[in-house]
Formats: structure tokens, sequence, C-alpha cells
């Protein structure tokens, strides 16, 4: 059976490679990632996961970015009538310098973000355009469709999506123990058997991911945010982490908490301001948002 995926999906990635001209590194990757993406969220979905991958292009952009190695776009614009309708992309910077592994982290990441956004992804009214990148909205002007904000959730949006990529990559890596004819297939494999020691694990959001781990280890909140945010139901997201906590805005504040723990890291690492201070700081955001997080294990029935 799984030969039978690798191969279906083999022919998709030569089509995409010749459609968008991949270099071979990246189609190579592909192979793996494509049916790993179907494993995943089940064969059921594997038609649209193959088209996904077909509608969404990898942008190769040979420039130095230090923030943004590599991130997934959706841009708005007015299409017929009232209607609004996006242009996606998945655009990779540095890409000469990136390491194998390096590579498959941005790829499943920023593709996992792309397949968790495309169901009820725009909304607008007569002021402002949503448009969703996972569980989060980026807000525009619905006149210009100039960027106006973007959701705080969009940092539990990336703790999650970080989460789901050590998964994708850990189905990867599963591959190893199969026998493949394709040559191609099985030296990618073993460069990335060499490169994993037991279950991968990225460093994107570290310390938050941290702070979240044992909300990210709770069955009920995993399994719920991870089918919400597939079919696009978001809107069901808050009221129902509200619900268990039994405290308002409890969702919008650990994503405020977040965020601003990102921030005092971020200028740690710059050097802004007193290091002490802002490291006293995040100790107290963290016990916070660990006091949340237990809030909704003691009140969840099913961990």
């Amino acid at each position: 059976m799984l030969n039978d995926l690798m191969n279906r999906c083999k022919v998709t990635v030569d089509s995409l490679t010749e459609k968008y001209r991949y270099p071979s590194n990246i189609s190579h990757l592909l192979y793996l990632i494509v049916p790993a993406f179907v494993v995943k969220y089940g064969l059921e979905n594997e038609r649209y996961i193959l088209r996904s991958f077909d509608e969404i292009p990898i942008l190769i952009h040979d420039q130095s970015n230090q923030v943004y190695q590599a991130y997934y776009t959706s841009v708005p614009s007015h299409g017929e009538g009232d209607k609004i309708v996006t242009r996606k992309g998945i655009v990779l910077n540095n890409y000469q310098n990136i390491e194998l592994m390096q590579l498959l982290d941005n790829l499943v990441h920023e593709f996992n973000h792309a397949i968790n956004s495309i169901n009820n992804e725009v909304l607008w009214d007569d002021k402002e355009v949503k448009i969703r990148t996972g569980l989060s909205y980026i807000i525009y002007d619905k006149v210009t469709l100039k960027p106006l904000r973007k959701e705080e959730s969009a940092i539990i949006e990336e703790i999650i999506n970080t989460k789901q990529t050590e998964s994708i990559i850990d189905i990867i890596h599963s591959f190893y123990q199969y026998e493949f004819s394709d040559v191609e297939i099985s030296n990618t494999l073993y460069s990335i058997h060499n490169s994993i020691q037991q279950k991968y694990q990225s460093n994107a959001y570290l310390l938050q991911s941290i702070v979240c781990r044992q909300l990210m280890e709770n069955k009920t909140f995993l399994s719920t945010l991870e089918n919400l945010r597939f079919k696009g139901n978001v809107e069901e997201i808050v009221p129902w982490f509200e619900q268990i906590t039994g405290v308002e805005k409890s969702f919008e504040r650990l994503a405020h908490i977040l965020n601003e723990t990102l921030e005092l890291q971020m200028d740690i690492e710059n050097k802004k301001g007193l290091r002490f201070l802002k490291i006293r700081k995040i100790r107290s955001l963290n016990e916070e948002a660990m006091h949340l997080v237990e809030l909704f294990n003691q009140n969840c029935n099913y961990r």
C-alpha cells in the first residue's frame, strides 16, 4: 500500500517539477513530503493534498533573510464583482546555503500552514478582508487590500504547526524501514536517517513550545484543534477553549503572553534594554501561561 502511494505521489511530483521547474533536491524531498502528508491527514484527503501541492508553487528567492528563511504567503486581490481571490506560494530564502534538514523542515512547515489554510480561507465585510493562515487571520483593508494587522493567535498557529512539522518529518523518517526500488527516494531517505537521532525536534519557537508542551500533549486539545483548523472551522476554537478553562478570554490571554515572551526574547538577542529585567518578566509570563495550561488540563475529561 505504501509503495502504491509513493508511486502515485512520485508521478504528481514529477509533473510539478516540470510545471514549476523545481531543482532536483527539492523534487527529491517532495517525493517523501507529499506521501507523508497523505499518511498524516488520511487517504480520504489524498486528492485534496495533491491538489494543494499543485496549486501552491515553491518560489525560490536566493537572498539572505535573517528573520524568515521560508514563509507561506496568500495575498488577496479583487476578483469579479465583490469576490476576493488569493495568490499563494511557499517562499524559500537563503536557498543556496541551506542544509538538508533545514530545507526539509522549511518545506514541511510551510506546506502544513498552506494545507491547513485553504478551506474557508477568506472572510470579508464592507470594511475588512480576513485571510486565514491556520487558526489565525491577517486583516486587510477592503478597498486598498493593504495589511492592517495580524491576530495574536498567530503564535499559537506557529506552535501547533511546529508540532505537526515534527510529526510529519517523523513519518518521513519511518519510511526508511521500507525498501524502495527508486534510487533517488532511497538515497534521500538515507541522508535524512543519518541526520536524525530518534524523534525529530524543530528549533522553531522553542521557548513558546516548551511553555505549551502540556497543552500540545493533551489529546483533546491537539485533536480538536487539528480537526477544526484543517476543516477551517476556526471560529469554534475560542469558545471551546474558554468553556473548558472557565475563564473568559483565556485563549486570547494565552496568545498575548506567548507573543510578549517572543518579543522579549528578540529584545534580549538584540541586546535591547536590561537583560535581567526581561528574563524576570519572561519567567513571570511563563508562570501565568502555565497556569492557564494547567487549568485547561485539569478541566479536560480526556487528556
